[in-house]
């Protein structure tokens, strides 16, 4: 935020400067700093970002990390999740017994509430998701999430390395 404050100030003053001398010329590159500052600074920031490690081409299943921030003013739930790959996407919270030090992973059921200006943090450790069953390899992997409101919104799985 406050670099955005600074880069508005140092555009305002480029303005004030270039208006001293209107012409066609200033009046074009003035016209490319707002467009500028309407792309960059203003753009609405995903409220469903993913990622995976991508997985030997022999396993069978992967997991998914990110997060997934309620896009809707209201409460929702998220129904069930498809995948263009994988026949099955499940919810799992991975946890660690206090007295035996095992991490154990649980299913987590369907649906899944998501409260309003709610984000669900997926991670190594904790909430996840779980692919299984490959059926296919495509060039992107693509998950569709399915809103008890009736909205579906489809994601398009980022690969990182580890």
């Amino acid at each position: 935020m406050r670099v955005m404050a600074i880069t508005h100030l140092i555009i305002i003053l480029i303005e004030v400067l270039l208006l001293r001398k209107l012409n066609i010329t200033n009046a074009g590159f003035l016209l490319l700093i707002q467009v500028n500052l309407f792309v960059f600074c203003h753009k609405p920031t995903e409220t469903i970002q993913l990622w995976m490690t991508p997985p030997p081409e022999v396993a069978k299943t992967a997991a998914v990390y990110g997060e997934i921030r309620n896009p809707f003013a209201v409460d929702v739930e998220i129904r069930n999740i498809l995948c263009n790959d994988y026949k099955i996407v499940e919810f799992h919270e991975t946890s660690i017994d206090n007295q035996t030090q095992v991490a154990k992973m649980r299913k987590l059921e369907y649906p899944i509430l998501l409260k309003s200006n709610q984000t669900i943090q997926l991670m190594r450790s904790g909430k996840h998701l779980m692919l299984y069953e490959k059926i296919k390899r495509s060039e992107k992997i693509e998950l569709e999430l399915e809103f008890s409101n009736g909205e579906r919104s489809v994601v398009i799985v980022e690969e990182r390395s580890l």
